[in-house]
């Protein structure tokens, strides 16, 4: 996988889709239990008017030199014929191996607030104690007016979570049970019916490149011919040095938004075709009006997604407009109140921007 910063706005998608698709517990006992998650930073200061604040999207790197893989004594965490790090939670021991994949791994920790990290692709869960707990809870906020989690599990027909999102796999299941570790798996239940893993295909901006690396035609491995490329160290959001492997991750950094500035690299960027994108009124009722400006021509695609990175309506399909400054009028009364991302793609470029459709 490849991840273009050029392209990411650190909009979260990613993170709110992978835990709507794979069924993940909300963070309990220094576990975030995401899959997809997020090294953030600040640069800068508001006194000197140049404060930035930063966000680097971050998972399991299924890395070709896996130590996790090397240490865990069943064999449950393994590499399949695609180089995919998985893992067969039939044979895992959770506890009683003492987590030793969690300790060999430099991106994960057992507790990320005790150890001061921002996050880990591997997590454990607790050996007495159901999966998704937070769903066991009975106490409403106020009684006898508000609901509670254990009775939305009830209303939502016995489903944990009551979004479940139901899929079978050989190795792991849609929602993983107690004393196991689990971790992002590229979406394989996904790749193996022909799809992209969902992260990839719920990105409003296309930040995310999923592919064949053995193949030089495929679109991942173009982009890796085409821009200096990084890979991550550790779970501190270091990068490796020049000439440095590690443990040879599989997930690759395109450009520079949202690396440390003290890691940061020269390369190529590509000029940006999108001088400008917003709309107004936002929020927005009956129609939004879209203004862009364009540095120069392009077929342009403009599309409207919902929070959990689904297209909604797609309001322009690659039709060609002139250099310049632009406006179009949609009719947004038929979409249901809540947020939505509006983006804007040129054949070299592309932007989002959020806005809310009221009642």
């Amino acid at each position: 996988m490849a991840i273009d910063l050029n392209r990411c706005v650190g909009c979260g998608t990613c993170g709110l889709a992978c835990k709507t698709e794979n069924n993940t517990d909300y963070k309990q006992g220094g576990t975030t239990f995401n899959w997809a998650d997020f090294v953030t930073f600040t640069t800068g200061s508001y006194a000197n008017g140049n404060f930035q604040f930063h966000v680097l999207p971050v998972l399991c790197n299924h890395c070709s030199d896996a130590p996790c893989v090397a240490v865990c004594p069943p064999h449950a965490l393994f590499k399949n014929a695609d180089n995919l790090t998985m893992h067969d939670e039939s044979k895992c021991l959770g506890d009683d191996c003492g987590h030793l994949c969690i300790d060999a791994c430099p991106f994960s920790n057992m507790d990320v607030d005790a150890e001061g990290v921002p996050y880990s692709v591997l997590q454990a869960n607790p050996k007495n104690q159901n999966t998704l707990s937070i769903w066991d809870n009975s106490t409403s906020i106020i009684t006898g007016c508000t609901t509670n989690p254990a009775d939305t599990v009830t209303a939502a027909g016995n489903n944990r979570p009551p979004y479940k999102n139901a899929y079978t796999h050989q190795y792991y299941s849609a929602v993983r049970p107690s004393n196991v570790i689990e971790k992002c798996y590229f979406c394989d239940h996904r790749l193996q019916n022909g799809e992209q893993p969902y992260c990839v295909v719920s990105c409003p901006a296309n930040a995310r490149i999923f592919g064949d690396l053995n193949d030089p035609t495929s679109d991942i491995s173009q982009a890796l011919n085409t821009y200096e490329v990084h890979r991550l160290k550790n779970n501190n959001g270091e990068f490796l040095a020049d000439g440095e492997n590690g443990t040879d991750p599989n997930v690759y950094y395109l450009g520079k938004y949202g690396i440390p500035p003290a890691l940061d690299v020269q390369e190529v960027i590509p000029a940006k075709a999108i001088v400008k994108l917003n709309a107004y009124p936002n929020p927005a009722t009956n129609v939004v009006h879209i203004e862009f400006d364009l540095d120069s021509g392009s077929y342009i695609t403009i599309s409207l997604f919902d929070i959990a990175g689904k297209e909604v309506f797609r309001v322009i399909d690659n039709e060609h407009r002139m250099k310049g400054a632009h406006k179009i009028d949609v009719d947004v009364s038929k979409l249901k109140p809540g947020s939505y991302i509006c983006r804007l793609q040129t054949a070299d470029d592309a932007t989002v921007f959020n806005f809310v459709v009221g009642k």
